[in-house]
């Protein structure tokens, strides 16, 4: 029954994002602009675009994979924060209250914000430039509405600057929007990405969706010592998929697919 409301589902949101498409592909929006999008210095501009967002979206994970070990190896707990201390302590500067407590921990917190700002400026553009151009474009919309919201959690995760913090406010909420609508993301795009040439990009696109999924999903049914360390999986899935993203678009570009 499940099964059966998921592919309806799917099959809804492709039609939709059919109509959309085909509207600015061939509507009146589409007979306005045509020209224009055609004109060689456009096409030129577009290409180059890819080939920076490709580049961008690799460094995004390597950026965000970096900058979080560079502010734990410089935390009061140095390397056992991985396993002891949850994404969202980095961001809590020594001396800040949370929930009536002083944090211990972080002393490099700007770099936390660094990177989860980064992701939330980058992802959109890299969705629309990177991602939709190399799908089959049948759930764009979907899974560019995800993209969006995933931004925007990173955005609110970033916003973490002022003088008391609560572990159940915006700020949470950020995190756990980013994580579960980052690997939605993952999963989405995966099942719009073509076969034919990118068949391993879209395994891994749905393998590191489940992953991390799984793993969100078992932190929050069963806590338990391990919960810091599912909770990075479930975040570092998203960032070696950009990475992947990444070299899949340079690999499209060599291909003349996109």
């Amino acid at each position: 029954m499940k099964v059966k409301f998921l592919e309806n589902l799917l099959s809804q949101v492709a039609s939709v994002s059919h109509k959309v498409r085909d509207y600015f592909n061939n509507g009146s929006f589409g007979i306005a602009i045509y020209p224009y999008l055609m004109h060689p210095c456009v096409r030129k501009s577009l290409t180059g675009l890819m080939l920076l967002v490709a580049v961008l979206s690799a460094f995004g994970g390597v950026f965000y994979l970096f900058g979080e070990h560079v502010a734990i190896l410089f935390s009061e707990r140095s390397i056992t924060a991985y396993v002891h201390h949850s994404t969202l302590e980095l961001f809590f500067p020594i001396g800040a209250m949370v929930d009536g407590k002083e944090s211990v921990l972080a002393t490099m917190p700007q770099v936390m914000r660094a990177v989860f700002e980064y992701q939330a400026y980058m992802f959109i553009p890299f969705y629309f430039l990177g991602v939709y151009r190399m799908s089959n474009k049948h759930y764009w919309i979907l899974s560019g509405f995800l993209a969006i919201c995933f931004a925007i959690g990173c955005l609110l995760v970033s916003g973490i600057t002022t003088g008391h913090y609560t572990e159940g406010g915006l700020h949470n909420l950020g995190l756990g929007i980013t994580i579960i609508i980052g690997n939605l993301v993952l999963l989405v795009s995966g099942l719009d990405i073509p076969k034919s040439y990118l068949a391993k990009f879209k395994y891994y696109s749905l393998l590191l969706g489940f992953i991390g999924l799984g793993c969100l999903i078992f932190t929050m049914v069963v806590p338990s010592v391990f919960s810091p360390i599912l909770e990075r999986i479930s975040i570092y899935t998203i960032m070696i998929w950009e990475i992947l993203a990444g070299f899949a678009l340079l690999k499209c570009r060599s291909l003349k697919h996109v």
